[in-house]
């Protein structure tokens, strides 16, 4: 082995360990903050729905992996990011290992806790602990670079295959009826939608996608 590609070595190893550290060191403990003070934070709006032609068979080629599972109450507010404990119970699409083990889901929307705002990103609000979806997901692209991070050692991380609101459906049967209005400003108002659209029309689209999703996943066992 000779000393330049040592040396290359040495170089990435140290870059994981920093951004490895960045990262970790950003994570506010969720059990330090209180329900009642995020449904005070004000909501901030970042995208829509971009996908004009969104279907069931976009979202199924799109994904690494399709799961359905639980939302655990254990999770980390970072700084852009949402990082989430998942118990997957059935695997539609992709490893079949990860069934019925826990993995970790970096959900887009986040708490800002400087300026006290809720960001909203692509329509996507916060899965519920203890309620079970189905996720189209695609598998972090930087575990292998942070491998070297006690943090992130063996753990099974993976990113919305979208990273917007399209990409998670609660098992429930219940369709959008609500659409975000100017009169709701805070968190607390809209902290049990599964989905803030703040048009019909992008209402509309969620609800005709997750009926297809309802209808071909929940009856697969």
């Amino acid at each position: 082995m000779n000393k330049k590609y040592i040396s290359i070595m040495l170089i990435f190893i140290a870059v994981a360990f920093i951004v490895g550290f960045a990262v970790r060191t950003s994570f506010i403990n969720a059990n330090s903050v209180g329900v009642n003070d995020l449904e005070k934070f004000k909501i901030m709006r970042i995208g829509t729905i971009s996908e004009d032609n969104l279907s069931l068979s976009n979202l199924i080629n799109d994904s690494d992996v399709v799961v359905r599972g639980k939302a655990l109450d254990e999770k980390m507010y970072l700084h852009g990011a949402t990082m989430r404990q998942f118990k997957v119970d059935i695997v539609f699409k992709g490893d079949k290992d990860i069934k019925d083990t826990t993995v970790y889901i970096f959900e887009p929307s986040y708490f800002d806790f400087t300026h006290n705002l809720f960001y909203i990103y692509c329509g996507y609000n916060l899965m519920k602990d203890g309620e079970e979806y189905i996720l189209f997901l695609k598998k972090w692209p930087y575990t292998n670079y942070l491998r070297y991070n006690p943090y992130y050692k063996n753990k099974n991380i993976y990113v919305l295959s979208h990273n917007n609101g399209i990409d998670k459906y609660s098992v429930n049967d219940h369709l959008l009826t609500k659409v975000v209005s100017d009169s709701q400003e805070f968190y607390g108002q809209i902290s049990q939608y599964d989905f803030c659209g703040y048009s019909k029309d992008e209402v509309n689209k969620y609800n005709k996608v997750k009926s297809e999703v309802l209808n071909y996943f929940v009856q697969v066992k």
